[in-house]
């Protein structure tokens, strides 16, 4: 199909008619180019943009300017208008989830060290400590 030799070396599609955005998202959705599914992220801010936010995996629609169908259509609302609110909102989101997988991974390695102290005390040692 076209659109499978068209998406993958495109970044950025400006100044799209909403007909053109909501036809590459679902193109890219259904595309069976490589393994992995891509993530399909969209902004916009009118009533006709609200197909292409509803589709895609994340909606951006702009908080002032933007109308009321498009928010509710959209995951996110850009309270600002300001397209850098995105990419600090996705540093601060990749920050998040790596905090929360070293926790994670911590909280699992202390875990599992107690539980086998536990058990080799309790199958070596003759005396309850509890005496």
């Amino acid at each position: 199909e076209l659109i499978d030799k068209i998406w993958p070396r495109l970044r950025v599609l400006a100044r799209s008619s909403p007909t053109d955005k909501y036809v590459l998202v679902k193109g890219i959705i259904d595309s069976k180019v490589s393994k992995n599914r891509e993530v399909v992220a969209v902004t916009g801010d009118g009533t006709n943009d609200g197909p292409a936010l509803k589709k895609a995996d994340v909606g951006f629609a702009m908080g002032i300017t933007g109308t009321d169908v498009a928010k509710e259509a959209s995951d996110i609302i850009l309270t600002d208008d300001n397209f850098s609110s995105i990419v600090r909102a996705v540093m601060w989101g990749r920050n998040v989830y790596d905090s929360i997988s070293k926790f994670l991974q911590f909280q699992l390695t202390v875990n599992v060290v107690a539980v086998i102290v536990a058990f080799l005390g309790a199958c070596f040692i003759e005396d309850s400590p509890l005496r």
